[in-house]
């Protein structure tokens, strides 16, 4: 046994030695065929020749056929700038060099650099209108040193007003609105100052003559000279005093004591501790007066009194006309009447502010050549109309 295994151990190891020196002849073979492979040197292509006949046959082939291809390039073109402004219509003004226009107006330019420059600080259409309406109003209305005195009075006031109020110093209000300078709040007060201009004068070119004629037969009246008696009504803060009821109640208690024939300062005697009497004088047809009591002035006649209390934001009045001038002619108080009607027409439209500017950059011949900006604006409008 012991020789059996003695004989099989050494096969085993004859075998293990064949083995790797098969194995060691194999790798000598790849590393022949592998240096025999990087020996070999790949033969270099011929440069072929430049065939000149070829190439003048084409030129001449162009030459040819010169007019067509123009034309189809031409065609080419005119499709593709078609077809961009299908299917992408809109023109944003950029800002390559800070010098492309995005609207016109009269002659004048404003440049992409001119709005992205302040949209930097606001980001916002009305930045655009700013900088529309100034170029508009500045040559509308050129500055002078009336201007300038009520600009600067006005900061006054504001500083002022902040600082009495808030505590605030100047360049604390300047900076917490938002103002990069003094000039800057200077310039956005004159900005205002002439727009509300504008708007006036809007106002005024909107009243006809024939408003004017109506207003003069139906309203104004010579000046009257009156006297009053005041029953006044208690506020809301107030402890004492008479209510609405209470008021009106005394008053027609002192209108039923004149119509027995007590004398006008009889009557202030017995009732001086609960009335306020004044003399007013003469007063127009546009005095700063509550309508209601020039409205009295006009109806009544001389050496007269009113009949039924007259109701203002102060209480009840009895009206007590003097005397009455002559009603003026149309030409001395068609001014006062133009401007009465105007400021009736603000009141009454509480867009009409806005309406005036947008008219105002019309008229100007604004007109947008960045799309994004047009449509904006054209919702901006909107809202007015």
């Amino acid at each position: 046994m012991a020789k059996d295994a003695k004989k099989t151990q050494k096969k085993n190891s004859l075998n293990e030695k064949k083995k790797k020196e098969v194995i060691k002849k194999e790798e000598n073979k790849k590393e022949i065929k592998k240096e025999e492979k990087e020996v070999i040197v790949k033969p270099k292509k011929e440069k072929k020749k430049f065939d000149t006949a070829k190439f003048d046959a084409f030129l001449k082939k162009i030459d040819d056929n010169r007019w067509p291809i123009i034309l189809f390039i031409v065609g080419f073109l005119l499709a593709t700038l078609i077809f961009r402004c299908i299917f992408w219509p809109d023109r944003i003004a950029t800002l390559k060099d800070g010098t492309q226009p995005i609207a016109t107006l009269k002659g004048k330019t404003i440049t992409a650099d001119d709005l992205y420059t302040d949209m930097k600080k606001y980001y916002s259409v009305n930045v655009f209108l700013n900088k529309v309406d100034d170029l508009i109003l500045t040559e509308k209305y050129p500055t002078n040193d009336e201007m300038t005195n009520e600009i600067k009075s006005t900061a006054e006031n504001y500083y002022t007003a902040y600082e009495k109020n808030y505590n605030m110093t100047k360049e604390a209000f300047l900076s917490q609105y938002g103002f990069s300078s003094e000039q800057d709040f200077l310039d956005n007060l004159m900005l205002d100052y002439r727009k509300n201009k504008y708007y006036e004068d809007y106002a005024i070119s909107l009243v006809t003559d024939n408003e004017i004629e109506k207003y003069y037969d139906k309203e104004v009246f010579g000046d009257v000279d009156s006297k009053h008696i005041l029953v006044s009504i208690k506020g809301d803060d107030d402890e004492d005093g008479l209510s609405d009821e209470e008021a009106k109640k005394l008053a027609k208690e002192i209108i039923a004591e004149l119509d027995k024939g007590t004398s006008w300062d009889d009557v202030v005697k017995k009732y001086k501790d609960q009335i306020i009497t004044e003399d007013l004088g003469y007063n127009a047809f546009n005095a700063s007066l509550e309508s209601a009591y020039l409205k009295e002035c006009k109806d009544l006649k001389v050496n007269t009194y009113s009949k039924s209390p007259v109701l203002t934001s102060y209480g009840y009045h009895i009206v007590y006309k003097k005397a009455q001038k002559d009603k003026p002619k149309l030409k001395d108080v068609k001014d006062d009447i133009i401007d009465i009607l105007a400021k009736e027409k603000k009141d009454s439209d509480s867009n009409l502010y806005y309406k005036a500017l947008i008219n105002m950059r019309t008229e100007a011949e604004l007109e947008f050549t960045d799309t994004k900006l047009k449509e904006e604006y054209q919702k901006y409008t909107n809202q007015y109309k």
